[in-house]
């Protein structure tokens, strides 16, 4: 299961699948009551209504942004399945590009984020040219923290409830 994971860029009509994990309330409620100002935010549960009216003006910015922005599904090649999303966006307050993972629920456990990780620092830094990817999780996502440890990310420090997680293309290529 474990190896068979790759990226899969979406084509348009494939977001589908990103409004069906965004609208599962077992898969988005780590991301409830962060109020993110949304129009179509359910702060109460954390999902995200990602309707189809949203989805040109979407992947125009995420899908066709590159290289300041990648967006891609997990999927598994030996079923055809998609298991969760990754993406990045380069953020010059932070001086990185930070990452979004969701791993759809019933998919949870299984290493997916680890590996998911993995792949996103080959294609960031092999052929995008990304020098240092970040993410900022909160401490008590405890499962979150080790899968990006296990991918090499690297604890710089704890900031207002945050794990500040950095993997730089020199200490992934190591």
């Amino acid at each position: 299961m474990y190896n068979n994971l790759c990226l899969h860029v979406p084509l348009l009509k494939e977001l589908d699948y990103r409004q069906c994990i965004l609208a599962q309330p077992e898969t988005m409620s780590y991301n409830k009551g962060y109020e993110l100002g949304l129009e179509n935010y359910n702060n109460d549960n954390g999902c995200i209504y990602f309707e189809e009216k949203y989805w040109n003006e979407w992947y125009d910015k995420w899908v066709n942004g590159q290289p300041d922005k990648y967006y891609a599904y997990f999927k598994d090649k030996i079923s055809g399945e998609f298991v969760g999303d990754i993406s990045f966006r380069y953020e010059e307050s932070k001086d990185a590009h930070c990452i979004g993972i969701v791993i759809e629920d019933k998919h949870r456990g299984n290493g997916y984020s680890t590996k998911g990780l993995i792949l996103l620092a080959e294609k960031a830094f092999n052929d995008l040219g990304v020098d240092k990817l970040r993410n900022d999780i909160p401490i008590e996502r405890i499962y979150a923290i080790k899968g990006h440890k296990k991918a090499g990310f690297k604890e710089i420090c704890i900031k207002d409830g945050q794990c500040i997680l950095v993997l730089s293309k020199e200490d992934f290529s190591k």
